[in-house]
Formats: structure tokens, C-alpha cells, sequence
């Protein structure tokens, strides 16, 4: 658009050129026609010829001011030259300079469209300058904020760099305590069969030592009965010494001692029973040596105990 506005400006110039050098020929020539018909005298019938030249040395002097000033206004770009010349009245120009004048105001035209296009062409400049300014702005902004991003991105990249290394050192943690929890339940796996098999040990002990128990009581309440039994047949014995005694005197201290060692005897025999089996062996040895100590006082007393046997069936058939 500014090249168009420039060529159109040279165009019109190079007009108003062509206008003033037609100008200068026209009044040459009119010069030349005047010196040709005497002096400077011109004859009536050149009336015409000498008002045309007047026009056109009046029109020239007139238009050559105009078109400086016009030139001006165009190198400033503020307004266009006015080609109607108003003081020669109803004068006519010649063909050749109306058609320059012509020329010149479309050429003036034209610029006075470019300029206009121009300055709305420039407006529209301004606009995206302005425009691109904010864009400009808004870019920088941008980057502004896409510096921080890239920054907060940084950090939270170390900080997930961080978290990695830490769950790799928990999960390592984790694999030696889950190793760590697998071995100890072996150990306690294996200590509770261990245990196990003890309990059942203990329990089997338990049962056989339960049934020796109940064995033993059986036993002891056997040895119990027989301990009465030999009690009461003890004291039935003691007592028909007693009345054995009595009924033979005097004479019957042998006897006496006889059947007290008798029933010593076989009270001896009735602890050593209920005192279990060790006691009953120490009892048993012990009535061995009675008897091997005693034998003589038995052979003694064998008529006592004779005479003992009588009356304690005497007694029971009572």
C-alpha cells in the first residue's frame, strides 16, 4: 500500500510537470505569434489569439504559486491542489491543459484514497500492535509461569526421587522383617509340635501314673481292710490271752510272755502291711530274725499256746 501511495504521488507530480511545461510552450508560442504579426501590434482579426495569449500568461503566472503551494500540501500529505483556475472568469483553458488538470486531479484522487486507505490500513497497524504488545505481555507471562511449573516440577521430581529411595529402603525392611517373621514362626511352629509332643508325653505319663494311682489305692484300701481284720483278730487275741492268764495263775508267766510276743508279733506284721512293700519286706526280715531269736521260747511255750488254742475254741463255741 505505501509503494501504491508513492507511485501515485510520483505520477502526480510528473503531472503537474507535464501541466507547467505545456504552460510554458503555450505562452512561447504565443510570444512567438506576437512578434511575428509587427512589433507587438496586433491586428483586429487576432483579437482572439491575444485574449488566448493573455490567459495563458495569467494562467500561467496565476497557476504557478498555486501548484508550489499544492506541491507543499502534497509533500505534507494534508489536502489536494484545486486545478479550476476562478480568476479568468468564463475564459476557457486549452484542451491540452484541461486534460492535464484532469489528469492531475484523478492522480489526486487516487492519492487522497491511498492516503485514506492508508491511514486505516495504519489504525489496524496500531490495533495489533497493541494486540501483539498484550500478546507479547501474556507470552511473558506465560513463560513466567511456565519457569515456576518447570521449577515446582523440579521439585517435586527430587521429592519423588526422595519417596522412591525411601520405599525402596522400606520395602527392603519389609523383606528382612517378613524373613525375620517367617523364621521366628518356624521356631515357634517348631517349638509347638515340640511342646505338643511333650503334652501328649506328660499326658500318657499322666494316665499311667493315674492308673498306678488308682492301683495303689485299690492296694492300700485291700491292705487297709486286711489291717482291720488283723486289728480285730489282734485284739481278739489279746484278750484271750488276757483271760488265758488269768485262768492259769502264777504259773502261767511263760505263757504270758509266749502270747505277748505272739501278738507283737503279728502287730508287727499288720504296720509292715500297711506300710507298703518295702516295709513288708523289712517286717518279713524282722520275723525271721523274731523267729530265729524266739525259736527256743516258742518250743518253750508250745504247750501255752496249746493250751491257748483250747480255750479260744472253747470261746467261739460260746
Amino acid at each position: 500500500m505505501r509503494e501504491q501511495l508513492a507511485a501515485a504521488e510520483k505520477a502526480r507530480k510528473d503531472a503537474r510537470a507535464a501541466l507547467v511545461e505545456a504552460k510554458k510552450r503555450l505562452a512561447a508560442k504565443k510570444k512567438g505569434d506576437l512578434a511575428d504579426h509587427g512589433g507587438g501590434k496586433e491586428p483586429a482579426s487576432s483579437a482572439p489569439e491575444a485574449s488566448e495569449r493573455d490567459y495563458a500568461e495569467k494562467s500561467y503566472v496565476a497557476v504557478a504559486p498555486r501548484e508550489s503551494a499544492v506541491m507543499n500540501k502534497t509533500s505534507d500529505g494534508e489536502e489536494t491542489s484545486n486545478v479550476v483556475d476562478d480568476d479568468f472568469g468564463d475564459k476557457k483553458p486549452s484542451p491540452e491543459v484541461e486534460t492535464l488538470r484532469a489528469k492531475l486531479t484523478a492522480k489526486d484522487m487516487e492519492v487522497y484514497e491511498l492516503r485514506a486507505r492508508l491511514m486505516v490500513i495504519d489504525t489496524e497497524v496500531d490495533d495489533l500492535r497493541g494486540k501483539l504488545v498484550a500478546k507479547d505481555t501474556e507470552v511473558d507471562e506465560l513463560k513466567a509461569a511456565l519457569m515456576s511449573s518447570n521449577e515446582l516440577v523440579d521439585k517435586l521430581a527430587a521429592t519423588l526421587l526422595v519417596k522412591d529411595a525411601e520405599i525402596a529402603a522400606l520395602e527392603a525392611d519389609n523383606a528382612d522383617l517378613t524373613k525375620t517373621a517367617e523364621e521366628a514362626a518356624e521356631a515357634t511352629a517348631a517349638r509347638a509340635r515340640e511342646t505338643e509332643h511333650a503334652l501328649r508325653e506328660s499326658a500318657e505319663r499322666e494316665a499311667r501314673l493315674a492308673e498306678r494311682l488308682r492301683a495303689s489305692d485299690h492296694s492300700r484300701d485291700a491292705l487297709e481292710a486286711e489291717a482291720q481284720r488283723l486289728r480285730v483278730q489282734s485284739e481278739q487275741w489279746r484278750k484271750a490271752a488276757e483271760e488265758a492268764a488269768a485262768v492259769l495263775g502264777s504259773g502261767g508267766g511263760a505263757v504270758d510272755n509266749g502270747v505277748g510276743a505272739y501278738v507283737d508279733k503279728r502287730r508287727r506284721r499288720s504296720g509292715s502291711a500297711c506300710a507298703g512293700g518295702n516295709g513288708g519286706k523289712a517286717a518279713k526280715d524282722g520275723d525271721d530274725d523274731d523267729d530265729e531269736g524266739a525259736s527256743g521260747k516258742r518250743k518253750a511255750g508250745g504247750g501255752a499256746m496249746r493250751v491257748l488254742s483250747d480255750l479260744w475254741k472253747k470261746k467261739a463255741q460260746k
